[in-house]
């Protein structure tokens, strides 16, 4: 509390309704003396103690022995308020200085007094605390006005490096309360402190300075806010101190201060703020901070007249009915829909004498919602009214692509397909024939908003195969051209014939396995499962019917530990082989080989994703590199040879979290431990 505000903290408590203190006091260290200033925390107390007064004590403390003197009182035996006036060392002629009379600080507070000056202190409710509140901001502002009100004594007495304990007694007979301070008077005398650390915003014709709260509450009761032209004097910007207010409703961590008479914008001055402490002490110094009135008001706002189709193109015209003087020009935004989101449709501004814009950006079928802001020389921007315009459609959407299907034994057809990219699209419609050279037939009356769709056939019959195109429509209904062809053959029942384990290795880190694929001449895929010793069946690897590899290394194995393997056939109409015999292996324990580090994974574009990390030392064959999407198990992406340390995935399976993960596979055969990179990759 030695460097606080003993006025601003008092408010405070009072506020607060703190009984446990009647009041505090805090200490000044001087080399000549030592000042103590005390105050009570309510008006009603502080109305008894002026009756009664206070007595100061002083005890010495050894610390050598830890020992203390008796306590005895310095100075008068009665401190209490003068009965006469003081002299005021304010500014002469200011409103608190002309307050200070033995009208305002003894006995009632004049008109002109609670007119000019509680406006600056705390709402008060009483005549009284408007007195209590006035007085104590008085001596704060100026010693000599603490002495007189009995709320301040100075200890000339002192030695050098002494340690002292103060005793402020209150002499009310009825209310007595002590409040102690000590003091280390080898700690030599206190500084006063600089003026805060300024910041400011610089507005219209005026500059606003602030600086912490935290900072001034700790030093400072009240302020002087400094101005100077670039080589000029210093001149106070207000006639009185200035006192921060305090809103409990809205506390705020900054104190705020306008300065509105500069004469116009863009002429830079100097400010600092110089602060007044408890003990009516006064900053020698302070940080100053450069600053001036800028031109913070925008210009009129153009009037969007109208959005015309001309030659296919969409022409943006409006008028403004009043030009700025420093009006630098106009840019045209627009957003696709009526909430909003608007982005300029041109790099820079258009001159100032522009009525008009042609939209030439690719998209102009669908909602086009518009807006011309103004920009003058500050950077300032107004906004027009919104503009809407719109072109007669006839642009058909593309045709669909990448459409995929399966029939199940039931004879449900299921068909899939990418979404189109067309904003105006409104659905698609799907056509069906017996026989690639037959009329396609459409099965969808009323386009489908969706990009599955289901159809159901009979399985009973000689005809094996269907075909299908799919239509993109728009909402306009203009029709996209057929998609390619897709054929479908109705399953069968009978399973393919299963596929065989031909021959095998196992290392440490990997198992290879050699196979022979299933006979059939439907099987539509291969699938690779595997469990340990006390797990269940998981697909580690699946390969389409025209996958010519008749080998795969499992690297995700951990050893010492026993694991199956089993290889199913799938045919077109999802039969599976009945199972195969499973090969069954134990990988022993892996020897620790150094593993890559710093994986890294960078999406260059929509298509690829590049893959990099730090090489090994060693004898290393090659990297192997793994993928997971999303939850998905890690599976083998594929492989860089020794003295590469990069990879680039062309392979994206659409949006999703992606995952990847390298391991070094030396020449013995052995592998590191598997690095995954961090973080995930997303692709949105």
């Amino acid at each position: 509390m030695a460097r606080s505000s003993l006025f601003l903290f008092l408010l405070l408590l009072t506020s607060l309704q703190l009984d446990a203190q009647s009041f505090h006091v805090i200490t000044r260290n001087y080399a000549d003396s030592l000042v103590l200033r005390w105050a009570p925390v309510a008006p009603a107390t502080w109305q008894r103690y002026n009756t009664f007064g206070y007595r100061v004590e002083r005890l010495t403390i050894d610390v050598n022995t830890n020992s203390r003197t008796r306590a005895t009182r310095i100075g008068p035996d009665t401190i209490r308020p003068w009965s006469r006036p003081v002299h005021c060392h304010l500014p002469p002629g200011t409103p608190l200085c002309r307050a200070c009379s033995p009208t305002a600080l003894w006995r009632d507070i004049g008109e002109e007094c609670e007119r000019q000056n509680m406006a600056s202190v705390q709402d008060a409710s009483t005549e009284l605390t408007m007195r209590y509140s006035f007085t104590l901001l008085m001596a704060d502002m100026d010693a000599p006005v603490a002495q007189a009100l009995g709320l301040r004594f100075a200890d000339h007495d002192v030695q050098a490096n002494a340690h002292y304990l103060y005793r402020v007694i209150t002499l009310d007979p009825e209310h007595p309360d002590t409040a102690i301070v000590g003091v280390n008077r080898s700690l030599g005398a206190e500084v006063i402190p600089p003026g805060p650390t300024l910041y400011f915003d610089e507005e219209e014709a005026q500059v606003r300075l602030k600086w912490e709260k935290e900072t001034g509450e700790g030093s400072f009761s009240a302020y002087w806010v400094e101005r100077a032209d670039m080589s000029g004097a210093w001149k106070r910007l207000h006639a009185t101190p200035f006192l921060p207010t305090m809103d409990k409703d809205k506390p705020s961590p900054l104190i705020y201060f306008s300065d509105s008479t500069m004469e116009r914008n863009y002429m830079p001055h100097r400010y600092r703020v110089l602060g007044i402490t408890p003990f009516g002490e006064l900053s020698t110094e302070a940080p100053i901070v450069t600053a001036m009135g800028r031109d913070r008001t925008p210009p009129t706002p153009p009037l969007l007249t109208e959005v015309k189709d001309e030659k296919g193109k969409l022409v943006v015209h409006w008028e403004q009915a009043e030009q700025a003087g420093d009006l630098t020009g106009y840019r045209v935004e627009k957003a696709p829909t009526a909430l909003g989101g608007h982005y300029p449709l041109h790099a820079g501004v258009l001159p100032k004498n522009t009525a008009s814009f042609t939209d030439t950006s690719s998209f102009l079928v669908g909602e086009n919602h518009y807006r011309v802001a103004a920009i003058d020389t500050a950077g300032n921007v107004s906004y027009s009214n919104a503009g809407y315009g719109s072109l007669i459609d006839s642009i058909a959407p593309a045709a669909p692509f990448g459409v995929a299907g399966a029939i199940d034994t039931t004879g449900l057809v299921t068909l899939h397909w990418p979404l189109g990219k067309e904003p105006d699209l409104l659905g698609y419609r799907v056509f069906f024939a017996n026989a690639p050279d037959h009329e396609f037939n459409n099965v969808t009356p009323y386009p489908v908003a969706d990009t599955l769709f289901r159809d159901t056939l009979q399985i009973n019959t000689l005809t094996k195969r269907i075909y299908y195109r799919v239509v993109a429509v728009d909402q306009n209904f203009n029709h996209s051209a057929f998609s390619r062809t897709l054929v479908l053959t109705r399953p069968d029942l009978v399973p393919p014939v299963a596929p065989v384990f031909k021959n095998y290795l196992v290392t440490d880190s990997a198992v290879t396995i050699h196979f022979i694929p299933s006979s059939s001449n439907d099987v539509a895929r291969h699938e690779l499962q595997r469990k340990e010793q006390t797990g269940t069946w998981i697909t580690v690897l699946t390969m389409a019917a025209n996958d010519t590899r008749r080998t795969w290394t499992d690297t995700t194995v951990n050893g010492p530990a026993y694991y199956s393997y089993q290889m199913l056939a799938v045919d077109s109409a999802g039969n599976l082989s009945q199972d195969g015999l499973s090969l069954d292996v134990r990988v022993h324990e892996r020897l620790k080989r150094d593993a890559v580090r710093q994986v890294t994974a960078v999406r260059m574009d929509d298509n690829l994703v590049h893959v990099s990390w730090d090489p090994v030392p060693g004898k290393v064959k090659h990297y192997v590199i793994f993928r997971s999407k999303d939850t998905s198990e890690p599976m083998p992406l594929g492989h860089a040879l020794a003295g590469k340390n990069a990879y680039d995935d062309i392979r994206l399976t659409g949006k999703g979290s992606y995952t990847y993960l390298v391991q070094a596979v030396y020449e013995d055969g052995s592998a590191s431990a598997i690095v995954r990179s961090q973080p995930a990759l997303e692709l949105r």
